[in-house]
């Protein structure tokens, strides 16, 4: 099952969003012992997408100098080890929700849903952001480029804004395909979203269960 197959992408975006904001408010007021068992739930709930697990681990692996850092500054200002591993573990599981949220779903498909339900409002405003999601990388190659061959920051920035909105056409072009003429959106179903209610319902019962 690829990762454009399984239940996770065919969650609603929004609404694990949501959820996935709800998981991260409950696991960071929860007990210590709480917390333990939502981030095993919230490992046991990845599962389906194997692949998040690996981006994890490799996300984890790029910013292992950021947890040294945690750790020399807790030695530095004298606060317990305890503390200092409950803090690495809740970033660590902040990871994990962060990874799942990219790997199984975009930008577009944000925008993309309810397409049949917009207004337009609506319509123009996903227009704008994505353009906006294409004409930025357009305009940072170009300031790059111009920078390397002046040395004025004012010619660079009108230099580099002046080829960039040449390619205003191609934008508008990449933009109505994804908005208009590209209507496959994520397939969305309701046992995805019973699933997707789970992230947030389970850690909410565990909440207010007293734990000894």
């Amino acid at each position: 099952m690829t990762g454009k197959e399984n239940i996770l992408s065919q969650q609603n975006p929004i609404l694990k969003v949501i959820a996935s904001l709800i998981l991260v408010l409950i696991s960071s007021i929860i007990s210590i012992e709480k917390f333990f068992i939502i981030f095993a739930f919230t490992l046991i709930y990845m599962i389906i997408s194997p692949n998040i697990y690996i981006r994890w681990l490799k996300t984890i692996i790029k910013i292992i100098p950021f947890f040294i850092s945690i750790f020399v500054f807790g030695i530095l200002f004298q606060i317990y080890f305890p503390v200092q591993c409950f803090l690495s573990l809740r970033i660590i599981h902040l990871l994990l929700i962060s990874v799942y949220l990219s790997e199984t779903s975009s930008i577009y498909s944000i925008i993309n849903g309810n397409k049949n339900q917009d207004s337009g409002f609506w319509f123009k405003c996903k227009f704008l952001i994505i353009a906006i999601v294409h004409f930025i990388p357009i305009l940072t190659v170009k300031f790059n480029d111009k920078r390397r061959k002046h040395k004025s920051i004012i010619d660079i920035i009108v230099l580099s804004m002046e080829d960039s909105f040449k390619e205003i056409h191609n934008v508008e072009k990449a933009v109505f395909d994804k908005v208009v003429i590209n209507k496959k959106a994520v397939k969305v179903s309701i046992w995805s979203d019973i699933y997707l209610s789970l992230l947030a319902i389970v850690p909410g019962i565990l909440m207010f269960i007293h734990i000894n």
